[in-house]
C-alpha cells in the first residue's frame, strides 16, 4: 500500500507493508534491533498451551535469515504488564521487564541465550496500592539506565529511573528515583485557600530521547486530553509534542529525531474524544475522566469498536508548533486492523515497524512502512543519561504516603477571577472512583480568554462515569461547552461504552456539542 502526503506534510510518499514470515509462523510482536535485523515473538502449531512459552527469533526485515534464538516459559509476575522486548544498544541483550535476556555473543548470531531475573525494589513491588510496578520499562542507549512507569490506586502513574546492575544471578535496580510529580496542587503560602498547580511530570515511559538525556512519555503540559511529551532529564524542561484536541499516547523519534510516529485517535473521528479537547482550558476537571477516554478510544477500539488508534508519521518540529497538524495515518484504512506496540525505527532511519491484530482475534501482522522520499539526518549520538536530576525525588518510599484524595480552593488566574476547584476521592482508591469539580469565575491568565461556568466528573470503575460541562469563552477567541456525557462502568473486564437512553432527569444521559474556531462537534455523533 502506497499513502501519498496528500496534505503536504514534506514526508512524500510512504510503502506500507507486511513482514513476510516463513509458513507456520504466526507473529506475537516484534522490533526493529540496533543492528536493523528484526527480535520477532512468534508461535507455532506446538501442542505446548502455557500462555507463559514464548518463542523469539531473529529475522530480516525482507523475511530472509530466520532462526530461532529462545524458546522456554518466562514466567510473567502477576502484578507485570506483560512482557516487552526492549533491545539493549549493545545489541546483545534485551529487556523484557522481569528479566533479561542475554545473547551470546549477540543478538544476531545468538549460539546461546539465557533469561536473568531483575529484581526490583521491594517497596515498588509489594505496597498493596500497586497495581502494576511496571506498565512501561524501557532501557537507555548507554546500556545502564532503566526507566518504568508504576500503575498505583491512589495517585495514578509514577515514573522512576535507575540504574541496572548485573549480579552474579540476577539483575538488580540501585539509585532509584521518581521523577514524576508527586503532587498536582500545593496551598499557596501567600493567600490562604488558594492552590497552585503544579508541573505534571511522569506517565508512562515510551523512549529514552536525545541520546538518553530526556525521555519521550505520556502526559499532558498545555491540553486536556492525554498528549505526548519530552521530559528532559538534565533540567526542568518539559516539551509538549503532539497537540491535537483528541487522544495521543506515544511518540517514537527517529534516530534523526527529526520525525515521528504516533499512536493516535485523529485519523478515526468516530472513536476521537476530540469533542472533550477542542476548546482549549486548564481542563482540571477532565482529569478523573481520562481513565474512560482510554478505554473508549483505545482499548474498546482495538477489542470491538469500529476505528482506529494510529500510528501516525509526523515532523517533529511542525507537530509541536502547528496546533492543528495532522502528519500522515498510517492505519489500516478498513479498519479492521488495529495498532498495538511497540513501535520502533530502523537504525538507518527510513523504515519503522509495529504490530497489528485483526480485531476481536489473535491474528498479528508485522507493518512495516518505508519512507521512500525521505532523507534522514545524522543520528543522534549516544550520552551518558544523568544521575543527578533537579526535579527527582530520591526516597521512593514517599510514594507510599501520598494522597491526593481531598482538595478543594480557589486558582487565581494569571490575569483575572479565578477558578474554585474540588476533588474528592476515596482513600487509596482515588484513581478508581470520585469527583471533580470546576467552576470557572471570570478566569483569565492572559487577558484574552476568558471563562465562565462549570464542568464536573463524578467516575468510577465500579459504576457509570459522568462528565457534564456549561462553559463558555469570552474575549479574543469564542466557545463554549454544553454537554454531559456517560460512561458505561469499567469494573467486570468491561469496555466502557457512551450511553444514550434517557437519564433520570428525562434528559440523555450523553447529549451536547463542544464549538471552537467555527468548528462544533456533537456527543451524539459519537453514537455507536
Amino acid at each position: 500500500m502506497i499513502i501519498h502526503d496528500v496534505n503536504q506534510n514534506g514526508l512524500g510518499c510512504v510503502e506500507v507493508c507486511s513482514l513476510p514470515l516463513p509458513e507456520g509462523i504466526k507473529a506475537r510482536s516484534a522490533t526493529y534491533t540496533y543492528s536493523g535485523t528484526v527480535l520477532l515473538t512468534w508461535q507455532g502449531n506446538e501442542s505446548n498451551t502455557d500462555p507463559d512459552f514464548q518463542r523469539i527469533a531473529v529475522l530480516n526485515d525482507d523475511g530472509s535469515k530466520f532462526r530461532d534464538i529462545f524458546s522456554g516459559v518466562i514466567k510473567q509476575h502477576p502484578k507485570a504488564n506483560g512482557i516487552r522486548y526492549m533491545v539493549f544498544a549493545d545489541n546483545k541483550r534485551v529487556l523484557l521487564g522481569d528479566y533479561v535476556l542475554e545473547c551470546f555473543p549477540d543478538i544476531d548470531s545468538c549460539e546461546n541465550a539465557k533469561l536473568v531475573p531483575v529484581e526490583y525494589p521491594a517497596s515498588l513491588m509489594d505496597d498493596p496500592r500497586i497495581t502494576n510496578h511496571w506498565s512501561e520499562i524501557i532501557i537507555a542507549p548507554d546500556n545502564e539506565h532503566i526507566a518504568w512507569t508504576i500503575l498505583r490506586t491512589d495517585i495514578g502513574a509514577a515514573a522512576i529511573l535507575g540504574i541496572l546492575k548485573r549480579l552474579e544471578d540476577r539483575y538488580v535496580i540501585s539509585g532509584a528515583q521518581i521523577i514524576s510529580s508527586l503532587e498536582f496542587m500545593k496551598q499557596d503560602p501567600d493567600k490562604p485557600g488558594y492552590l497552585i498547580p503544579q508541573v505534571i511530570r511522569g506517565g508512562e515511559v515510551k523512549q529514552f530521547v536525545r541520546g538518553g538525556t530526556a525521555i519521550s512519555l505520556v502526559g499532558a503540559k498545555n491540553t486536556v486530553i492525554t498528549d505526548s511529551v519530552v521530559q528532559d532529564l538534565s533540567s526542568e524542561e518539559l516539551v509538549q509534542i503532539t497537540k491535537t484536541p483528541g487522544y495521543d499516547e506515544t511518540t517514537i523519534f527517529s534516530p534523526d529525531e527529526n520525525l515521528g510516529i504516533v499512536m493516535s485517535s485523529r485519523a478515526s473521528p468516530k472513536t476521537d474524544p476530540a469533542i472533550f479537547g477542542l476548546m482549549p482550558r486548564p481542563g482540571y476537571a477532565l482529569q478523573g475522566l481520562i481513565m474512560c477516554l482510554y478505554m473508549y478510544a483505545v482499548a474498546g477500539v482495538r477489542k470491538f469498536r469500529q476505528g482506529n488508534v494510529g500510528p501516525v508519521l509526523i515532523d517533529i518540529k511542525r507537530s509541536m508548533s502547528e496546533e492543528n497538524y495532522r502528519g500522515v495515518a498510517l492505519n489500516d484504512p478498513e479498519k479492521q486492523w488495529v495498532y498495538y506496540s511497540p513501535m520502533s525505527w530502523h537504525p538507518g532511519g527510513k523504515k519503522v515497524m509495529w504490530p497489528e491484530g485483526l480485531r476481536g482475534t489473535e491474528i498479528i501482522r508485522i507493518q512495516i512502512a518505508k519512507l521512500l522520499d525521505y532523507t534522514p539526518g545524522q543520528s543522534v549520538a549516544i550520552q551518558k543519561t544523568p544521575d543527578t536530576i533537579s526535579y527527582a525525588e530520591p526516597d521512593i518510599s514517599k510514594l507510599s504516603s501520598l494522597s491526593n484524595t481531598n482538595i478543594e480552593g480557589k486558582i487565581a488566574g494569571k490575569h483575572s477571577g479565578h477558578i474554585e476547584y474540588q476533588r474528592r476521592g476515596k482513600e487509596a482508591m482515588e484513581t478508581l472512583a470520585g469527583s471533580i469539580e470546576t467552576v470557572y469565575v471570570n478566569y483569565s491568565d492572559d487577558g484574552k480568554r476568558f471563562y465562565n461556568g462549570y464542568e464536573k466528573t463524578s467516575y468510577s470503575v465500579f459504576d457509570e462515569s459522568i462528565y457534564e460541562a456549561d462553559l463558555t469563552m469570552s474575549g479574543a477567541e469564542t466557545g463554549e461547552m454544553k454537554l454531559r456525557a456517560t460512561f458505561s462502568k469499567i469494573a467486570g473486564g468491561n469496555l466502557p461504552k457512551l450511553l444514550f437512553e434517557k437519564a433520570s432527569d428525562g434528559k440523555p444521559k450523553s447529549y451536547g456539542c463542544a464549538t471552537y474556531r467555527g468548528i462544533t462537534l456533537n456527543i451524539e455523533d459519537m453514537l455507536e
